[in-house]
């Protein structure tokens, strides 16, 4: 909208100009349309002119309370009669011959922009069931043309690996915004921007359009030409992780090694006791808990027992594992193309409802189970991904990713003599995840 505001002696009293904001859109919010009507209701300006009647309105809605507003002013108000200037024309909205060609020409927009904005869409739509996807606002790991930002990317991808680790996305954001990293737009980025990205279809290089996954005639999903940084199963893995669930969020624990410690007599989880401001113990819950509240340790000596045992670990060099692929994933394929037939043999007409429902049901069943396993297989995949003298230097929740990653769990055995005040470290029984040697 470009109007111009006509004082009583046709004088510009001011400029309201809404760049980028389109009329057409009723969910969009003119901030200079509404600061006009404000001021015009306010008696500051006697009216409005434009270029054209279509840069005010392309709403209904909006020229009724503009003839509203006209025709208060004029006829409650005694104010002189409101100026609606066009270079085509000057129309009266406080006469009905004059609101109903403001009616007309207001309907006749917004039919054209209608007809634009489905044409519009419709070429968008096919271009993405062609694998081409057009953004103007282009994932945080993407160039402007699509392709995949280097830098970004491995930022990207160092994040998928400490989702699967168990660092939470919050944690992730508040590591981003410490190194100065932004969203694709350069805002402050969130736990909740760090789980949009990686959750995201095209991640896994998967066509996308109005926020709907593309599927293509065999049943797969549609793949974008401009590629992505995971695989299917990986980026479905992802997704499972980091799916919320209304009334419970994963809270950070306090203590180091709360989530890998067990009781040696029991095998409840123990839990971080605080005695004092600096004192605290992992301790076996109390039997209405689940435990048997006779196992405690002191917390600090563990902790730093721990860290020795991971930081000796890291100093050795490790070999890397070998990845295996997912041995169900030909299977998985076989089944969601085999679906996708059966659907394609429904439509045509080759085969009957009742026996291609029946089947797709089985099939589907099938589909949940190895895709569950596809899954668990990607999450398998855990790296370390720190070295021993960065320890001092990350957040407790990596820390406890890598312990996790080195760790099953640690036993805590009763001690050998409970009033003897002495640690014994050799209560820590430890379960490898890796083999120390």
């Amino acid at each position: 909208m470009h109007p111009l505001v006509a004082s009583r002696d046709a004088v510009l009293t001011r400029d309201y100009t809404d760049n980028d904001k389109s009329a057409y859109k009723p969910e969009v919010f003119r901030d200079d349309f509404e600061a006009w009507l404000r001021d015009f209701i306010a008696d500051k300006n006697d009216g409005i002119a434009a270029w054209d009647l279509d840069r005010i309105f392309r709403q209904n809605t909006d020229l009724e309370r503009v003839i509203k507003a006209y025709c208060d002013a004029h006829v409650k108000q005694k104010r002189p009669k409101p100026v609606l200037w066009l270079p085509s024309m000057t129309l009266d909205l406080t006469d009905p011959d004059g609101q109903t060609i403001a009616r007309m020409l207001v309907a006749v927009a917004n039919q054209s922009s209608a007809k634009t904005v489905k044409r519009v869409t419709d070429f968008y739509r096919d271009e993405a069931l062609k694998g081409n996807v057009y953004s103007n606002y282009p994932a945080f790991y993407r160039n402007k043309d699509g392709s995949i930002n280097d830098k970004k990317g491995a930022i990207t991808l160092k994040a998928i690996e400490d989702v699967f680790a168990g660092v939470r996305p919050t944690a992730l954001a508040d590591e981003w915004r410490t190194k100065g990293i932004t969203t694709a737009r350069g805002g402050r980025v969130t736990g909740e921007t760090v789980r949009r990205i990686l959750i995201h279809p095209g991640i896994a290089g998967l066509a996308v359009y109005r926020k709907e996954l593309l599927i293509g005639e065999d049943g797969k999903p549609i793949k974008r030409r401009d590629g992505g940084l995971i695989d299917e199963t990986t980026w479905r893995a992802l997704c499972k992780e980091l799916e919320t669930k209304p009334g419970r969020r994963r809270k950070p624990t306090k203590g180091l090694l709360s989530k890998f410690l067990r009781c040696g007599l029991c095998g409840s989880r123990m839990v971080r006791t605080r005695k004092t401001d600096t004192y605290f113990t992992y301790s076996c819950q109390s039997v209405d808990a689940g435990g048997c509240a006779r196992v405690a340790i002191s917390g600090p000596k563990l902790d730093k027992q721990i860290t020795a045992l991971v930081l000796a670990y890291l100093n050795q060099p490790i070999e890397e594992i070998e990845e295996k692929p997912f041995e169900g994933q030909a299977r998985l394929d076989e089944v969601t193309a085999k679906i996708a037939e059966l659907m394609t043999a429904y439509r045509t007409g080759a085969m009957s409802g009742s026996i291609v429902f029946a089947t797709i049901k089985e099939l589907e069943n099938e589909q949940k189970v190895l895709q569950f396993q596809a899954v668990k297989h990607v999450r398998m995949k855990r790296k370390v991904t720190t070295a021993a003298d960065e320890w001092d230097h990350i957040g407790l929740e990596r820390q406890q990713a890598i312990i996790g990653e080195i760790f099953e769990v640690f036993a805590i055995m009763p001690a050998s003599n409970p009033k003897g005040g002495v640690y014994e470290a050799e209560r820590a029984k430890p379960v490898w995840r890796r083999s120390p040697e």
